[in-house]
């Protein structure tokens, strides 16, 4: 690209310093080199390519995952949240009734994508409720209540006893609060800490009682609501993997054909394997065996799940990092570290991963997010999230239009800064510290890749080095698509499939965009190069390469070909 006019550049550092620095030593005429070339590559963001620019807004490399709740279930408001680039619908069963699950999973099918309603292929998202530990009800304290809002108010180094006692399910009181865990007595031990309502109120354990009660002070004054969670942090916690409606829930979900399910408080590997086999069985009763199950989504929530973070991946489709509860369960300040050694884990095995809570949630009642929110995105884009979340901002904030449109320009600057990195490093230009974004993930040591991991790597490098509009990807199973994915991409993915279910679970993955052909005819390369011109993933000129599968003497061979889109045949196809 040219370079850029001296107006476009806004150096960093004083010219006066940098002549200095440039008449220093070796070592900081190295450094300063090294800053000149940031400086330009700093420059070029305001030096945007309107085509490439466009091609990054309609199809992002990262994806949002946005909750539909009371202020975005309507049809208009959820076309807008379509349009603003909504790609998975995630419904929160912890509040939401069938009655409001239908409306939102409606509206959502009815809603056209950008070239309309028959490429709307967003994915629908059942989250559930999960084995959850709960207050009871309460005896409301009149200095802190109002007629809606029954409160008590627990005062510091206050003796409270925790009771399972059913007796006490509608009696709590600031000295004795029910609890829904019949195993709290055994889970927790003289010193343990007891978290209420997210951490507003911390307890610790001093004596066990008994069977069904344990003894704690309060360590902080703050007021109470009714049937407000409770966190173990450190305890091992025996519940079910699912709740009796969690799987009338599940049931719900795939006689409607949802897409995926995330599984609340997963604690171990188990769980995952034990959901996935009540998924099965329900799935057996509503569709052919052909029919792609819905995917489990595995949320990250506490420390248990940590500990045991490689075998919950490896048994569910996804992960995601559940910032809410984390924070709460372990210390705070190792959130963002467990984030990115999550992502990085899932990126290596090619498992998707989902980055969640609180990403933008001053916008629930701010039209703007603070600098700190619009950094937590871009990190977590930078550190190779699939997807990003969106919660109460567009379910119930008073912005959900905006957020969306605003979690979508963040990432998608970050997608571009990687795609900047990218082409910088293909031209030996100087690297930044996050120049590891721009790559293509290398293969892990000691991983021995199958044929068509190494042509999809081959795919991805190919794609770096020939600066290639998009990748085409003709697949049947989406596999080919997940690998593509794994391997980090700067470009768009065009999957192009004949099963729309498949191309719905592609969508959450990094830089896969599916197209939906009915007719076998359609099934060739030049069709699917077509249609990617005609939807806007490339414009004649430009080098696209395809991957396809190829029945050769009753044998399937994976081919890939490199096209310069708006030729004909001959030397503009390049097949290996």
């Amino acid at each position: 690209s040219p370079s850029p006019s001296p107006s476009s550049t806004t150096p960093m550092l004083p010219l006066k310093v940098l002549g200095r620095l440039l008449s220093g030593p070796s070592a900081v005429r190295a450094s300063s080199r090294r800053g000149l070339s940031e400086l330009k590559c700093m420059s070029r963001y305001g030096n945007i390519d309107t085509h490439k620019d466009m091609v990054c807004h309609r199809y992002p490399l990262t994806k949002m995952v946005c909750t539909i709740g009371p202020v975005s279930e309507d049809e208009k408001t959820l076309q807008e949240l379509v349009k603003s680039g909504l790609r998975v619908m995630r419904m929160n069963f912890s509040h939401a009734t069938y009655e409001e699950a239908t409306l939102r999973m409606t509206n959502l099918r009815k809603s056209k994508g950008f070239h309309g309603g028959t490429f709307n292929m967003r994915s629908v998202m059942l989250d559930t409720q999960g084995p959850e530990i709960r207050t009871g009800m309460l005896i409301p304290d009149p200095s802190v209540s109002t007629e809606k809002k029954p409160k008590i108010k627990m005062t510091k180094g206050d003796a409270v006893v925790l009771t399972t006692d059913p007796d006490h399910r509608e009696k709590g009181t600031a000295e004795k609060l029910w609890i829904s865990y019949d195993k709290l007595a055994e889970s927790v031990s003289v010193g343990s800490s007891i978290l209420l309502d997210d951490g507003l109120i911390e307890l610790v354990v001093e004596e066990v009682l008994g069977p069904d009660a344990v003894a704690c002070r309060v360590m902080n004054t703050a007021e109470l609501g009714n049937r407000k969670g409770v966190n173990l942090p450190g305890c091992k916690v025996d519940l079910p993997a699912l709740t009796e409606k969690d799987k009338k829930d599940i049931r719900f979900g795939i006689e409607n054909d949802i897409d995926f399910i995330a599984a609340s408080f997963v604690r171990k590997g188990e769980d995952v394997k034990e959901i996935q086999k009540f998924v099965d069985e329900v799935h057996a009763e509503f569709w052919p065996p052909e029919h792609p199950k819905p995917g489990i989504i595995s949320k990250v929530e506490n420390q248990e799940a940590l500990q045991n973070f490689d075998d919950i991946m490896h048994a569910s489709y996804g992960i995601m990092v559940a910032r809410g509860d984390l924070g709460v369960e372990i210390p705070f300040e190792n959130v963002t570290l467990a984030q990115k050694e999550m992502i990085y884990r899932c990126n290596k095995h090619g498992v998707p991963v989902i980055v969640a809570t609180q990403m933008l949630e001053s916008m629930q009642s701010n039209p703007r997010p603070t600098r700190a929110e619009v950094s937590d995105v871009t990190n977590a884009v930078l550190d190779g999230a699939d997807a990003v979340m969106l919660s109460g901002e567009s379910a119930n904030g008073s912005y959900p239009v905006e957020s969306v449109e605003t979690l979508g320009s963040i990432a998608v600057q970050a997608d571009q800064h990687v795609a900047m990195l990218n082409e910088g490093r293909t031209r030996g230009a100087a690297s930044s510290a996050i120049a590891f974004a721009a790559s293509p993930r290398l293969p892990s040591k000691g991983h021995s890749m199958t044929t068509i991991e190494a042509l999809a790597y081959s795919t991805v490098r190919a794609s770096q080095e020939l600066r290639a509009a998009c990748i085409i990807v003709m697949t049947s199973t989406g596999r080919t698509a997940k690998l593509l994915s794994k391997f980090r991409p700067p470009v768009p993915v065009m999957a192009w499939v004949n099963n729309a279910k498949i191309g719905r679970q592609l969508i959450l993955h990094r830089g896969v965009h599916p197209l939906l052909f009915k007719d076998k005819a359609e099934e060739t390369p030049e069709e699917a190069v077509r249609r990617a011109v005609e939807f806007g993933f490339c414009q004649p000129g430009e080098t696209v390469l395809i991957l396809q599968s190829i029945l050769t003497d009753g044998l399937y061979d994976v081919a890939m070909r490199i096209r310069k889109v708006g030729g004909s045949d001959g030397d503009d196809i390049i097949e290996l």
